[in-house]
C-alpha cells in the first residue's frame, strides 16, 4: 500500500515528482530518489505505513550519506543513520492508529487515537483515507497548507490559562493549566522530582464542541476530567493555543493528581513519599509503611489522557465514571480511582491530611 499523490495533498504531504525513481531497499524500506539526493522514505510491512520527506544526498554509487554541512562527515548508508539525519515538513505514520505530524513546526495535524477512533486495519485505513479525501473541501485545504507552511513557534503559557485542542478534524476540547511544576521548583517549592521534562498540571473540560471561541466565563462552570501531568510540548509549540486566563482559587488544588510511595532516591531511599499539586510530605520509613495496592503515578507523556469518544461518553454519563472505568492501565493505578478510594483514605491519614480532602474524595 502507499499513498497516492492526491491523498498526499489533501495530507499536506510533499507530492512525489514523476521524474523521482523509486527504490524497493528490502524489508518494507521504500526510497524515492531525485537523482543522488533521497527525497521520500516509506515504510510499508505488515500493519505499519509511515512516510517521511527527506533532502540528503547520498555518494554516487548510494553507499554513503553526505553531510548536510561542512563540518559534518558522511556516513554509511543505513536507515538508522538516514533516520538520524532528520526528516523535513510532514510525515505520515500509521501502525494501527494514523498521526500526521510536522517536524518543522513540531505540530499534528490529526490523530485518530484523540478522534476516539478504533485500532485500524490497512483495508479499514484505505476506506478512512478515501473519506478523508472527499471529506476535504477548500477550508480544510486551507487549514492544512497553513498547518505544513507553518513556521516553528515558541509560544508562552501561564497557570491559569485555558487552553483549546483539536479532537478531530472539526471539533474542539478546552482545557485548562493548573500548575507549572518547573515555574514552582524554581521559586524554591519543594516537590518529589521524578516527574521528567518540563511538567505542567492540566485538566480537560466536560465539553466537545465545533466552537473555536468557547471563553473561559463558560468554561469554567463546566466540569472536567481528572487533572493529569503532561511535558509542556503542546503547549510551547502552539499545537494546544491559548485562548484566556483566570486566577486559579485554592480549592482547586483538590483536583490535583497524587504521587505516592518510596522514595527511590538511592542517596535517601528510607523516605515515605506524597505530592499533591504544590503540597508535598515526607515519612521515614522507619516506623511507617508503605500503603500497598498502587503506583507511584508519576506517569508523564506529551499527550493528553482523553479523547473524543471519552470525552463524550463522561458528557453523557454527567460524570468521570467513563474515564474510570475504561480499560486503561493508568486509570486502575491511578490512586484517586473510585475504587482505590480506601487506599487513598489510609494514603491522606497517614500523613494528617484526611481532613483537607473530603469533597475531592466524594466526587471523584
Amino acid at each position: 500500500m502507499e499513498l497516492t499523490n492526491e491523498q498526499r495533498r489533501c495530507l499536506g504531504l510533499l507530492e512525489v515528482e514523476p521524474y523521482w525513481k523509486r527504490v524497493e531497499m528490502g524489508e518494507g524500506n521504500i526510497l524515492y530518489f531525485n537523482e543522488d539526493v533521497i527525497r521520500k522514505w516509506i515504510v510499508d510491512r505488515e500493519g505499519r505505513l509511515e512516510e517521511y520527506t527527506y533532502w540528503v544526498r547520498t555518494s554516487p554509487d548510494r553507499t554513503k550519506l553526505l553531510p548536510k554541512t561542512k563540518r559534518g562527515q558522511e556516513k554509511k548508508f543505513t536507515f538508522a543513520n538516514l533516520q538520524r539525519m532528520g526528516g523535513e515538513g510532514v510525515y505520515f505514520s500509521f501502525n494501527g492508529y494514523l498521526y500526521i505530524g510536522n517536524r518543522a513546526n513540531q505540530r499534528a495535524l490529526y490523530s485518530s487515537y484523540t478522534a476516539g477512533l478504533d485500532f485500524m486495519s490497512k483495508a479499514e485505513l484505505g476506506d478512512f483515507l478515501a473519506r478523508w479525501v472527499e471529506e476535504t473541501d477548500d477550508a480544510q485545504m486551507a487549514k492544512i497548507k497553513e498547518f505544513a507552511r507553518g513556521e516553528r513557534k515558541h509560544c508562552k503559557y501561564e497557570e491559569g490559562d485555558f487552553f483549546r485542542f483539536a479532537l478531530d478534524r472539526t471539533h474542539y476540547g478546552y482545557g485548562r493549566i493548573l500548575l507549572d511544576v518547573m515555574k514552582r521548583r524554581n521559586l524554591g517549592e519543594k516537590d518529589w522530582k521524578i516527574l521528567m521534562g518540563k511538567t505542567l498540571i492540566v485538566k480537560v473540560y466536560h465539553i466537545v464542541t465545533t466552537d473555536p471561541s468557547v471563553s473561559p466565563e463558560i468554561l469554567e462552570n463546566y466540569t472536567a476530567c481528572p487533572a493529569q501531568y503532561i511535558m509542556d510540548n503542546r503547549f510551547y509549540y502552539g499545537d494546544y493555543e491559548i485562548v484566556g486566563n483566570r486566577s486559579i482559587c485554592k480549592e482547586m488544588e483538590e483536583e490535583y493528581p497524587v504521587m505516592y510511595g518510596r522514595s527511590i532516591d538511592g542517596r535517601d531511599p528510607d523516605k515515605i513519599m506524597l505530592q499533591i499539586g504544590s503540597l508535598y510530605r515526607e515519612l521515614p520509613l522507619e516506623g511507617n509503611r508503605v500503603v500497598p495496592g498502587i503506583s507511584r503515578n508519576n506517569g508523564i507523556g506529551f499527550e493528553l489522557l482523553v479523547d473524543k469518544r471519552l470525552l463524550e461518553s463522561c458528557i453523557a454519563a454527567g460524570s468521570n465514571a467513563p474515564y474510570w472505568e475504561r480499560d486503561a492501565r493508568y486509570a486502575e493505578s491511578d490512586i484517586r480511582n473510585p475504587k482505590n478510594r480506601e487506599i487513598l483514605r489510609a494514603v491522606l491519614l497517614q500523613f494528617g491530611i484526611e481532613g483537607q480532602y473530603p469533597q475531592w474524595m466524594e466526587e471523584l
